[in-house]
């Protein structure tokens, strides 16, 4: 048998094959128990080659089904190289690579999209830059460098710090909606300082939401992304406001209390203004890590919610913890009884499952203002 010539596409061998054999497309068709039309197409190359009919071939000429494939797939792939190429895979692919697009879609943070180049203007607008596709990026590890994390040992290898920066952006982006009066540090002092009081009326969470505003701090609540494991942050908007950001990753009331008087306590003491490089901090409250600034702001957390206190009323009783005297306490020093109990479990006096009997959730009170998630 002589040497084959390459094909340069499918049709290309059927036709050198049915003139070597005198055969006519019907032929064929008869042969390989296929339509007539159906052989028609492939010698136009109008119909790709299947791995069935690739095995008739085999049987019929001197190429392997394999060789019919390789063929096929080679001219396949030849189509439209000398168009214009659709890279909006590839486009897609960097941006998919770099943010939780289908998570952000869920959340509602990002619109759906018919096209990437909308993806693309959501995707500058949602960062407040031009063409961020073409950028890489990079700016995301730039601002990494400002956050000041406290994370959980446990969660420490899963963490993603990416996803955090991109969470950081989210609460920045909604705060810039929220209005409140000029910040004013010791009217912050003052409202912390009652901070426990209004953990125990009835509409507590928005009256001191709204006391916050009045002290000039913006209040975002804001649900986390995979892989952050946060509970809240606290920084500066652009126009160097603070801002608190609380993300109910435990819907429970003592864990919004102390997060929020935690991350408040950061920004008494440790966010200023006049500070360009002003720390993120950015906290999963259950982490027992502490570096200097958490340490001072884990010390002004307990003295607003009065731990002192709290363990001062049961050092004799610290074995044998009672819903009564839980409540009692509660009662007494004016403050919600679940933080109590929050506070003890935290400090490995009590189980949590304690905490269970006073458990009461946070997201229901939280007014939709200030809640940054469309969905």
């Amino acid at each position: 048998m002589s040497t084959l010539p390459k094909f340069e596409s499918p049709g290309n061998a059927l036709k050198y094959f049915l003139e070597d054999y005198l055969w006519t497309q019907e032929d064929l068709a008869q042969v390989l128990s296929i339509s007539t039309k159906h052989v028609n197409e492939m010698v136009k190359d109008k119909k790709p080659i299947t791995i069935s009919t690739a095995k008739l071939l085999e049987s019929a000429f001197d190429l392997t089904a394999e060789q019919w494939m390789q063929i096929d797939t080679k001219y396949q792939l030849s189509k439209g190289q000398n168009n214009t190429k659709d890279d909006s895979v590839y486009r897609k692919k960097q941006i998919y690579k770099q943010m939780p697009i289908t998570e952000m879609l869920k959340k509602g943070w990002l619109k759906k999209f018919n096209d990437v180049s909308n993806l693309e203007q959501q995707i500058d607008e949602f960062w407040g830059r031009n063409k961020i596709s073409e950028s890489d990026f990079n700016f995301i590890y730039d601002l990494e460098q400002k956050l000041n994390y406290k994370k959980s040992e446990a969660y420490e290898d899963r963490f993603y710090a990416k996803n955090a920066i991109i969470w950081y952006q989210m609460a920045l982006n909604f705060s810039q909606k929220i209005k409140v009066k000029k910040f004013d540090r010791k009217e912050l002092f003052s409202l912390m300082q009652t901070m426990h009081s209004y953990t125990t009326e009835p509409n507590g969470v928005r009256n001191f939401l709204d006391e916050l505003a009045e002290v000039g701090v913006k209040f975002v609540y804001l649900s986390h992304l995979s892989k952050t494991y946060l509970d809240g942050a606290a920084f500066l908007d652009d126009d160097k406001t603070p801002v608190i950001c609380l993300t109910g990753r435990y819907d429970r009331i003592d864990n919004f209390w102390h997060t929020l008087a935690h991350e408040l306590s950061h920004v008494y003491l440790h966010l200023s203004e006049e500070n360009d490089n002003s720390y993120i901090f950015i906290d999963d409250t259950s982490s027992k890590k502490t570096s200097k600034k958490e340490k001072e702001a884990n010390g002004m957390t307990d003295v607003v919610l009065l731990k002192s206190s709290i363990f001062s009323a049961f050092k004799f009783n610290m074995n044998y913890i009672t819903e009564e005297m839980v409540r009692n306490v509660a009662h007494e020093i004016d403050i919600h009884p679940s933080i109590i109990v929050g506070q003890l479990a935290f400090n490995g006096k009590i189980s949590y499952a304690t905490t269970h009997r006073f458990k009461e959730t946070i997201k229901d009170k939280i007014p939709s203002k200030y809640r940054a998630d469309k969905k």
